[in-house]
């Protein structure tokens, strides 16, 4: 029983520091809107932004104030009436009590009100909209980081392959040397050929345990946090550029943002007009006062009541600030008509240049696979070759050398579809829903 014991603390040991948690690219994207620090910020702006979207911060809600005073004195007054008598107090005492409760309604400010809240409006839509930018740029940075490691990863795989090649030709090469049959060149090579490839993995390692450290900052995880990814890169889009467009009219944050600015210096300048309107005012207060003094004709005076009043006003001629203020606003208006034409074109472009780089990259992948296929059937055929002797070292290499680099060429061109495919959805608005 003691073998049996020692075996399973082996393998427990083993599955502890082996196993690793799968994170698929839906659960990277997960966590990175849940924790992802500059999603947080974003979220917390347009959460003030939407605080301050309220009727009192259009001046459309009437301001309530309450005030009070106290005061005391002792004095020491000389007094002389038209009558003749006089009167002279020493330490007279003097209190004042004053209290009022103060009331303002502005009910018309040449619409400057509505113009103020239709703004504040427009603000909290566009914290929305800003918030669903920085989310899109999250995931996309979160996509790209994540099949970098995919990417890494199958080029690992494919070095290790390779290895195993080095590691046969080197094999065949120690037996050709040890019968007399190649001399050692060929085996020097070999074994050159095999620390060349053992290398080649410790660099790609390296990279990938980067690209990781990368990822796990956009989805707030420690830099040691490991984590296994998918193994492939699977492309399974096919958009229509007509399609693309008219999504990203609609749905490009760009796009969105800079109408809803247009839609904002809009109601910037209704609030400069307003200026030119009259406005009126509801007053209303009700007051309290107490007066007592020990010197003076009255001793005790004490007042309350209500008052109510309304004000009007209209300014006629302020040097004409507010004509300047209002063609100045007209402008701005006007210039963000500009950029919202600017964004849209820059936006199509990116449409047009992202589809053809999808569409060329998704041909150039297919024709990759193809000559990835042929070149691992032609590395099987110069071995078999080579154990016969019907083909030199040097073939053996050459052909190893072209399926290396078809490997890569296939690999990295999966990858660039994939970006070309996430840069397509981030365009057109696809990535937020």
């Amino acid at each position: 029983m003691r073998p049996l014991k020692y075996y399973f603390i082996f393998f427990a040991f083993y599955n502890c520091f082996h196993a690793q948690e799968i994170l698929t690219v839906t659960d990277a994207i997960k966590l990175g809107l849940e924790k992802n620090y500059s999603v947080l910020i974003a979220k917390n702006n347009s959460e003030i932004i939407k605080t301050q979207n309220n009727l009192g911060s259009a001046g459309m809600s009437p301001t309530v104030s309450l005030n009070s005073g106290l005061s005391a004195a002792s004095l020491n007054s000389h007094q002389e009436f038209n009558t003749g008598a006089v009167q002279d107090r020493i330490g007279a005492k003097t209190n004042n009590l004053n209290a009022s409760i103060n009331a303002n309604w502005t009910v018309f400010d040449g619409f400057k009100m509505f113009a103020v809240k239709k703004r504040l409006t427009l603000n909290e839509e566009l914290s929305s909209i800003q918030l669903k930018q920085q989310m899109e740029s999250t995931i996309y940075d979160i996509i790209v980081a994540y099949y970098d490691i995919v990417k890494i990863s199958s080029l690992i795989k494919a070095a290790k392959q390779n290895l195993s090649i080095c590691e046969e030709r080197k094999k065949l090469a120690k037996i050709k040397f040890e019968i007399g049959y190649d001399s050692k060149v060929d085996l020097m090579l070999a074994q050159s050929d095999e620390n060349k490839a053992k290398s080649s993995i410790i660099q790609l390692e390296l990279q990938v345990l980067n690209s990781k450290i990368n990822l796990n900052n956009l989805i707030s995880k420690p830099a040691d946090y490991n984590f296994n990814t998918s193994d492939s890169i699977i492309i399974n889009y096919n958009p229509e550029i007509d399609d693309l467009k008219k999504e990203a009219t609609l749905n490009n944050s760009s796009v969105l943002i800079s109408k809803h600015n247009e839609l904002i210096f809009k109601q910037s300048l209704n609030e400069a007009k307003s200026t030119n309107l009259p406005f009126v005012q509801i007053n209303s207060a009700y007051n309290f006062t107490r007066n007592e003094s020990e010197a003076g004709i009255i001793f005790l005076n004490r007042q309350n009541g209500l008052n109510a009043g309304l004000t009007a006003g209209w300014l006629l001629f302020n040097g004409n600030k507010n004509n300047r203020l209002v063609k100045e606003r007209t402008i701005l208006e006007l210039n963000q008509k500009y950029i919202t034409n600017q964004t849209q074109l820059k936006v199509d472009g990116l449409i047009y240049i992202n589809y053809q780089t999808f569409l060329l990259n998704k041909k150039l992948a297919e024709l990759e696979l193809q000559n990835l296929k042929d070149a691992r059937e032609l590395v099987n055929v110069s071995l078999e070759r080579y154990k016969i002797g019907k083909a030199n070292f040097l073939e053996t290499i050459e052909t190893q050398k072209n399926l290396e680099e078809t490997q890569t060429r296939y690999i990295n061109a999966l990858y660039a579809v994939k970006i070309a495919e996430t840069e397509l959805l981030k365009v057109n608005g696809s990535l937020v829903k």
